[in-house]
């Protein structure tokens, strides 16, 4: 994996935003302690009063930011969208051209397989709330906002009649590609490096075909 190591982000955007230092401490150690049980036994069996014991708050004071043990799972969740974004952004930025950037994109896919490998909370929670409204509107905002990083990037190295098809583009890799990569975590190591090497041809597809607009319509 490349020296960009992805970590959960600090989030302060709960149920009531704290405003002093040691409460923003509080919510880093609850979303900590969270992160520690999942993986240790899995969300689904996460208790508030043992999060509380491991965080070394109060039950009350959870539930100052935090509605409910769901809304905790989103945070954590909504960290860990922070780091790909962040991640996404910082390889993007300085990119000269058009193949530039497709290249950033393909060799994204090798770091976010690692980091889901090394995760396994990751996971766990996209399983454990598949079907969670909440957090399938997290994900397609997330998209939006990793398709939105994409096309910042790669708008100055497409004609402008040519931008509307680079925003379908990057909407759909940035969706598709968790699934993928959630695909590949669960998958033999031979396996998955095939499958990621079919998205990447899907990646070249994608900029072929705004490289060659009049060949590739033909």
């Amino acid at each position: 994996m490349s020296d960009t190591t992805l970590t959960p982000q600090k989030t302060n955007q709960v149920r009531r935003t704290p405003s002093q230092e040691r409460s923003r401490s509080r919510v880093d150690a609850i979303l900590s302690s969270t992160r520690e049980l999942i993986l240790e036994k899995g969300s689904a069996r996460l208790k508030i009063h043992e999060l509380a014991e491991r965080a070394g708050v109060t039950p009350s004071s959870i539930y100052q930011y935090f509605p409910n043990k769901r809304a905790i799972i989103h945070a954590l969740d909504k960290s860990y969208i922070d780091a790909t974004n962040e991640l996404l952004s910082s390889r993007l930025e300085g990119i000269n051209s058009l193949e530039q950037g497709f290249q950033v994109l393909e060799d994204l896919l090798i770091d976010y397989y690692e980091w889901y490998k090394s995760e396994p909370v990751i996971t766990d929670i996209w399983y454990s709330m598949a079907t969670d409204k909440t957090k399938n509107d997290m994900e397609v905002q997330s998209s939006r906002e990793s398709a939105a990083i994409i096309v910042e990037a790669l708008s100055p190295f497409v004609d402008a009649e040519d931008l509307d098809d680079l925003k379908s583009y990057a909407m759909l890799l940035a969706h598709l590609v968790g699934s993928t990569i959630r695909l590949c975590a669960q998958s033999e190591e031979d396996e998955a490096m095939k499958l990621i090497n079919a998205f990447k041809t899907l990646i070249r597809s994608f900029r072929l075909s705004l490289v060659y607009k009049d060949i590739w319509n033909s």
